[in-house]
């Protein structure tokens, strides 16, 4: 239905241009009970020979033969999602050079009548994906960043059908506090796991209205780091590249007990037990480093095979297959291959009892399995150890973590012509992690993911074995290559640290004018009146006023065009009036900001006032009112007017800019006005400029009479999304990751150095949400929805983050003999 449009216009560009389709969340649920085709309980019949409808109760309650019903219903779903679904997206993208990708609900998993089996469907894709939502990490088996094993169903999936490139829609509703470090975290953890594509959520082309609520932060001009983005999209760049060369290699499969889940559909407490088992046993083996694959029945049925004493699934043979806690039931073509497995010498580690049914029904086959020589029963909590123990008996390979290690250490090998790429990653925000490993190398190089340098990094070495420490700072990560090309040993070197010290006062300059956000307005329409009203309500309040239940923008599904067709009645429109206090002097510069002033009528304290054209602030199309000669000591007024109205006037805050500061009031803040606002060290916030994003630089003089060895600027205490650093007026680097330093040896000239630390804050301080609890990493809509309801808050109630410097930057040498 769309792909022949898309081909009418555009299919010239097909796998060039436009190199794939993407859907977003296909699933089968309907707008209620369960889901259903006309045709479901003939093709259910032919499959399992009974009757559905006579069994239908068995869905629901736990009556007659209710986990096989439940199980057969689940697979002739997910037969026929294949078979009407992705089976014909894919074909159709295979013949016309298009990748298809996109993302199911992989995150819902165990609940299953949504999408019957996520590891299923990716079999489908050219690039298979998932989405990760949020900053904020959770191991919980519905969580986002955190969840390991929605990564790891992806890339066993890619590993298994031979898929070069996986593919991560990311970050989206992580919030406008996102920051660089945060990007590299979340990146990070979806890179060691197996993403090799990263899909930033989104772009806005513009952020006027509902749209700026949506799910942010942008990945555009909007924001004050966008200049700076380069730094990231170039170390994703080649870590992309490095995490889709090459192959993975795990020997171990851990079935993942799916289609024991679709037994118990419905009944929440169950299900409860057997996400939360298997959740815990994926992490259990991530934190002992085990490598594994996570295998799909499906999948398995499709490709799977018995060669020699291995179980093979597509492109990747296992040794060693793990039956985890909770697996009830398995799939006739499963149990017949494990039964073949074990009668060639395979191993089976089963997590309790055999499994009591195959295809939904009671079956005594696992019982018998159970008794071939192969099958060993064992406790959960003894797996990784004994998984590790296996890994290092089968190639050398071994991590061990320095006693306390209180890190989130990740791992992730990738077997090249001559040699392994070895990326370790930790995750904690909070905790360095540290440790040695073991591997069959005659020697190792680290590989710079910021800068694509390539250096010898220390190790040891004897009879092929190479043996290296490392040490991650919160958020770091390595890139290291096992060689199998012998190196000299890297020499003892000495060095030489010292603190370089500056000369004169540390000077600190706001990059642009500050910023106040008025977001409670004066509303009239349709013959009411409504006084500091929160700006969502208002803006609900004139679309019912104007005859619609709500801001369309916000939440309505257009047919064809009859939204913004639609015209109103001559006599209707809007007025909104925004309040500000002006205290001591009227600012030298000010000026107001709103949406779409060419809609609108604008008056400040009575004068009519304009935007000039092309006189834009954020968005192109907020216009920037120049009011300084209008203002006045005390409370001001701008308002703005239309009529008729048009569903393209939404009431959105205004923002107010100049050379002031803000000190918090009882009701929002007021406005104090004064040339040259002084800075010092510390909270951007607490010295008055609580909405403030663009970035404050900080700037000070070195004399260095003549350069030798290295120099690197460090930051000790700051927080901000990222920090420029310039020297002598040129850009030298961006500080994005602990250990917060950038080098720059290159840009020092004998004599005079200025140097200047730019850090730049965030739009969470602009566009908030300000009203909505202390949190961050997470901004849906809803969060934006809300304000108290008596008016604007105490200033100090509205929640802002403190961005700034907090001590003096380090110049800091140092000399290698």
């Amino acid at each position: 239905l769309t792909m022949e449009p898309y081909a009418k216009n555009i299919g010239e560009q097909f796998g060039n241009r436009v190199p794939g389709v993407f859907t977003d969340e296909p699933h089968l649920t309907p707008a209620g009970g369960l889901p259903w085709a006309r045709d479901l309980p003939e093709v259910f019949k032919k499959r399992w020979g009974y009757d559905l409808i006579d069994s239908l109760p068995s869905l629901a309650r736990p009556v007659g033969d209710w986990k096989r019903v439940r199980h057969n219903y689940l697979q002739v779903l997910l037969d026929l999602f294949i078979e009407r679904w992705a089976k014909p997206y894919h074909d159709y993208c295979e013949k016309h050079g298009l990748q298809f990708t996109g993302h199911y609900w992989e995150h819902e998993w165990p609940n299953c009548t949504m999408d019957p089996d996520n590891m299923a469907m990716y079999a489908w894709h050219q690039r298979p994906a998932i989405d990760n939502l949020m900053n904020q990490y959770s191991e919980d088996v519905h969580g986002q960043f955190g969840n390991t094993r929605t990564v790891k169903e992806l890339s066993s999936v890619a590993n298994q059908l031979g898929m070069e490139r996986t593919l991560c829609e990311a970050y989206g509703a992580g919030g406008w506090d996102l920051r660089f470090e945060d990007m590299k975290r979340i990146g990070d953890w979806l890179y060691v796991l197996g993403v090799n594509t990263l899909d930033e959520h989104l772009s806005y082309i513009t952020i006027r209205g509902a749209r700026k609520r949506d799910h942010p932060q942008s990945f555009s001009y909007h924001e004050p780091w966008w200049k700076d983005y380069h730094v990231m999209a170039n170390y994703f760049t080649r870590l992309s590249m490095i995490m889709s060369a090459g192959r993975q290699i795990n020997h171990i499969l851990v079935l993942e007990p799916t289609t024991s889940a679709w037994m118990y559909q419905g009944d929440g407490a169950k299900l409860g037990q057997i996400g939360n088992s298997f959740q815990k046993f994926v992490m259990d083996l991530e934190r002992a480093q085990v490598e594994y694959d996570l295998g799909c029945e499906d999948i398995i049925a499709r490709h799977g095979s018995v060669e020699g004493s291995r179980l093979t699934v597509g492109q990747r043979s296992y040794d060693v297959v793990v039956l985890p806690p909770f697996t009830e039931n398995l799939n006739a073509r499963t149990m017949d291959l494990l039964a073949a497995y074990l009668d060639a010498g395979g191993k089976v580690l089963c997590c309790g009892e055999p499994p009591a049914c195959v295809d939904g029904g009671a079956s005594d086959r696992g019982q018998t399995a159970a008794r071939l020589a192969g099958w060993t029963r064992i406790e959960t909590a003894e797996v990784p150890q004994k998984l590790a123990a296996e890994l290092k008996a089968k190639d050398g390979f071994a991590i061990a973590r320095t006693d306390g290690d209180k890190g989130i250490l990740y791992h992730h090998r990738r077997v090249v012509e001559d040699g392994e790429f070895l990326l370790l990653v930790n995750t904690s925000i909070e905790a360095p992690s540290a440790g040695s490993f073991k591997a069959k190398a005659a020697s190792i190089e680290q590989w710079n993911l910021h800068t694509a340098e390539v250096s010898p990094y220390r190790c040891g070495n004897a009879e092929g074995e190479a043996t290296a420490l490392f040490e991650l700072p919160p958020c770091g990560s390595l890139l290291l290559f096992l060689s199998q090309k012998p190196q000299a040993p890297m020499p003892a070197v000495k060095q030489t640290i010292r603190v370089v010290e500056a000369k004169g006062e540390l000077k600190i300059v706001p990059l642009d004018e500050n910023v106040l956000t008025l977001d409670y307005v004066d509303v009239a329409a349709g013959g009411e009146s409504k006084k500091n009203v929160y700006f969502y309500a208002a803006n609900r309040f004139a679309f019912a006023k104007n005859g619609m239940p709500q801001n369309p923008w916000d939440s309505s599904v257009q047919f064809k065009d009859e939204l913004i067709t639609r015209t109103f009645a001559a006599d209707s429109g809007v007025e909104a009036s925004y309040r500000f206090t002006i205290e001591d002097s009227v600012p030298g510069k000010l000026w107001i900001v709103i949406e779409r002033p060419d809609l609108y009528k604008v008056t400040c304290n009575g004068k009519p006032v304009s935007a000039p054209k092309g006189q834009w602030w954020l968005d192109k199309s907020f216009g920037r009112i120049d009011i300084a000669q209008a203002a006045k000591v005390g409370e001001n007024v701008v308002t703005i007017q239309a009529s008729p109205f048009t569903i393209y006037h939404e009431l959105e805050p205004a923002y107010l800019l100049g050379s002031f500061t803000l000190k918090p009031a009882q009701s929002g803040f007021t406005v104090v006005g004064q040339s040259k606002p002084a800075m010092t060290l510390g909270s951007w916030k607490a010295q008055g400029y609580p909405f403030y994003a663009a970035g404050v630089a900080y700037i000070c003089t070195f004399e260095i009479a003549k350069p030798k060895g290295q120099y690197a600027v460090d930051l000790e205490n700051w927080y901000g999304s990222v920090a420029e650093v310039l020297v002598n007026g040129q850009p030298a680097g961006c500080i994005v990751s602990r250990p917060w330093t950038c080098d720059v040896t290159k840009a020092l000239k004998p004599g005079t150095n200025t140097i200047e630390v730019r850090v730049i804050g965030t739009l969470k301080n602009t566009l908030g949400p300000h009203h909505n609890g202390t949190g961050l990493g997470s901004a849906w809509p809803g969060s934006f929805q809300r304000g108290p309801e008596t008016g604007p808050p105490a200033g100090e109630q509205y929640h802002t983050v403190d961005y700034g410097l907090f001590e003096p930057f380090v110049l800091r040498q140092t000399v290698t003999e």
